[in-house]
């Protein structure tokens, strides 16, 4: 499959063929798109990533690669920010996200229109595996199969895997093809390995997803795609920074500054204070205290937006209303922020899916 320079249609029908698989995707197609894109993130452009130096990585030979923050605070052609909650196997909320229409600069157009057109920044804030609740009971039939029965690629499984990898293979395509527009956060749940360091922890909820998960990959494909992927976690970044706005995964259990994110293969534990924070851990005004260092003109009319704890509305505030969280896993629910217009997450949060 070539997707080096195909047309905005053409592109689309390689988006609209992912998302119809109805069996796993091929593990070479898998491999090569999961290379190329944490290559590009590696080396992403040091005008909005700074890069730092660096312990060796993943296949990278160590030196100067892009550190943990996107920074776009200082960036003149002020665009419109798509914040994109955790997404948990829903291929499906993202399809519909890039099929909803905005109205931008008076125009009606989707959010894939913009992308193509440069006219938006749409941001994920990570946790692209396990459907957690909205799985629950498929989990817990998968989970007896796989410890009972030692299926470790049983139907349920496999249905969960066939969800989270089709997800993962749009991803890529999106941020392969919109480098400097479509950005991906780390969440909690970027850890394929189940690994417990580097701000990792292993995970589990309704049942061992991320030992099961791991297992499933090891079965059904090898090594060699547990290894890329968890290449393409690391590499991703874990904080975005807008003229009025800061993104990640979760609350920021302390105040970070610029450099301790950029550098966050040095200090890891940064990563687990900004994709493992639970409510009512954070110190008190670490988000502003982190806004300040972030934002150096007008930090006091910034917010920041996180996933990570689920919501019962559109929205929950914490810490004084500067922390937004917007993750409702029953709803399709996004956040449009306008440069240098307040945002009102009354308002400015909205479905994209009737």
């Amino acid at each position: 499959m070539n997707l080096e320079k195909p047309s905005p249609e053409d592109f689309k029908k390689i988006l609209s063929d992912i998302y119809a698989l109805k069996s796993l995707p091929r593990e070479d197609i898998l491999l090569d798109a999961l290379d190329r894109c944490t290559d590009i993130l590696s080396t992403e452009d040091s005008l909005y990533r700074p890069v730092c130096k660096q312990k060796k990585d993943c296949q990278q030979t160590g030196g100067f690669l892009s550190g943990g923050l996107l920074d776009f605070s200082q960036d003149k052609n002020k665009k419109p920010v798509i914040v994109i909650p955790d997404l948990h196997g829903r291929d499906f909320f993202l399809m519909d996200i890039l099929n909803f229409k905005l109205d931008i600069n008076e125009k009606k157009i989707t959010v894939l229109e913009a992308l193509e057109n440069d006219m938006i920044y749409a941001v994920s804030l990570g946790d692209l595996f396990h459907s957690e609740g909205r799985g629950a009971l498929r989990w817990q039939e998968a989970s007896k199969k796989f410890y009972e029965k030692n299926e470790h690629d049983n139907d349920e499984l496999t249905e969960e895997m066939l969800e989270n990898l089709r997800l993962l293979l749009l991803v890529l395509n999106l941020k392969m093809r919109f480098r400097k527009n479509f950005h991906i956060l780390k969440g909690n749940h970027e850890n394929v390995l189940n690994e417990w360091k580097d701000g990792n922890f292993p995970f589990y909820k309704f049942a061992r997803e991320g030992e099961m998960v791991y297992s499933f990959l090891e079965e059904v494909y090898d090594g060699a795609l547990i290894y890329l992927i968890s290449c393409f976690e690391k590499a991703l970044p874990i904080c975005a920074v807008f003229s009025n706005l800061v993104l990640s995964h979760s609350e920021p259990k302390v105040p970070v500054t610029k450099k301790m994110i950029v550098e966050y293969r040095k200090k890891t534990s940064v990563i687990e204070w900004l994709t493992w924070t639970r409510n009512g851990d954070a110190e008190d005004f670490s988000v502003q205290s982190s806004i300040n260092n972030l934002i150096k003109k007008n930090p006091e009319s910034a917010v920041w937006i996180s996933g990570h704890r689920p919501v019962l509305e559109k929205y929950a505030l914490r810490q004084n209303g500067k922390l937004i969280q917007i993750h409702n896993p029953d709803f399709e629910n996004i956040a449009f922020v306008v440069p240098e217009k307040t945002f009102n997450p009354e308002t400015d949060i909205f479905c994209v899916r009737d």
